[in-house]
Parts: structure tokens; sequence; C-alpha cells
């Protein structure tokens, strides 16, 4: 994996919302491409990359990296199973999707708070409306979307809970975060364009040519 990009690394907890349950999906599903802009802090100032969140079918696709060379991590509902791809190595890891959900549970805190605010934002041509979720000492604003399902993120499973509590208490809230500002006001992800369209349905699926790998072990 050392070919992708360091500020995958760096903005890897900014993605991890939760993966507790599949995309809540509604009576015409959302399908399409979400181009979300990640910023993380470097050492010579704001290092920026751009993240393609693919869903169909309650099936969702994160690529990073660029076409070649980097990595897409899949959430597959129907499967219970999330993969990691690794293009460079035309491989590829995986872990029961049910990993993810007991540790998301055991590591949600009893004092996080969600607080809708009513005052509403247009982000890529979609009205969000903007809540707080506050936890500890720390307050975080995201503006949350309806209409493009709940948010699903394949690498929050790769964290087993890591994530902040304000990131994984959204899952109760629903919504699909298109901008989250931080109380410094900094933004970490933001949405940049949203494409309703048809997406070819091995877009979602391990290659036939792919080795599987172990999952590394975490301490």
């Amino acid at each position: 994996m050392s070919r992708v990009s360091p500020i995958i690394i760096a903005a890897a907890t900014v993605l991890m919302f939760t993966i507790v349950s599949p995309v809540v999906v509604a009576a015409q599903p959302f399908e399409g491409a979400v181009t979300m802009r990640l910023s993380a802090k470097g050492p010579n100032g704001p290092q920026l990359q751009d993240v393609e969140y693919l869903v169909r079918n309650g099936k969702v696709r994160v690529s990073m990296g660029g076409p070649a060379g980097g990595m897409a991590l899949l959430s597959v509902p129907q499967e219970q199973k999330v993969y990691v791809l690794i293009a460079a190595q035309r491989a590829y890891m995986e872990m029961p999707l049910a990993d993810a959900v007991s540790t998301v549970a055991a590591n949600t805190p009893t004092d996080a708070k969600i607080t809708r605010t009513g005052r509403l934002e247009t982000v890529a041509g979609f009205s969000c409306e903007h809540v707080t979720v506050a936890s500890g000492a720390q307050t975080v604003d995201v503006c949350l979307a309806k209409g493009l399902g709940g948010y699903v993120n394949p690498l929050s499973a790769m964290q087993r809970g890591s994530e902040p509590a304000w990131q994984r208490l959204l899952a109760a809230d629903g919504g699909f975060p298109l901008k989250v500002t931080m109380p410094d006001g900094s933004v970490p992800l933001q949405v940049v364009k949203i494409e309703k369209k048809r997406l070819a349905n091995d877009l979602f699926s391990v290659p036939l040519n792919y080795t599987k790998m172990q999952m590394p072990s975490r301490r």
C-alpha cells in the first residue's frame, strides 16, 4: 500500500462515520457518484485529496489514490463483507461486516449528543441541514443531506471503533454528510460534486484476477 497518497492516512479518520448498518434504501434510492474533498494538515500546509464515493443498490465503493496504484474499499451488505482492493498488487483483503458492527456499538459513548440547528446550506447543489455533534469538550458541525441514502463507510471497519465519537453517532440520526466543520473552523471533508447516474455492477465486486491476502492483525 506504499503507493497510496500520504493524505489518505492523515485524513482517513475524517471518513470514519459508521458501518453499523447497510444503506437505508428509499422508494427511489440514490445511485451515482459523490466526490468528496478531504483536507489534512501537512508540514507545508493543507493537503487535499479527492475521494470518489459510489453507491448502487445498498453497495458502496470508496476509491482513493487515483484509478491506478491506489486502493478501493467495498461495503457489500448482501454478502455481509467489507473488501479492501489494492490495485497495484492485484490483491484484496476482506472482513465480516459483523466485526465492525460489534466494535462500533461497544465504543459508542453515552455522553454524545446530536442537536439540529435548523440552519440550511446548499452544498454541491444539494440542500443540507447543519447539526452539531457534541461529545466531551468537542463540538463538530456536520451538514446532513437527505435523499442520498444513509452514509456507509467501509473504512470504519478497518479502524475497529477508533474513530471519534461524533462520527459514530451519526448513524442514528441518518442523512449524508456534505460538509464537516471542526471547532477550529477547518473543513476536513466537503462534497464538491454529486452525479446521479447508472453504475456498472462490476464496480462493486472483487475482480476475478485479484489474489486474496490476510487482513493485518491489530493490537
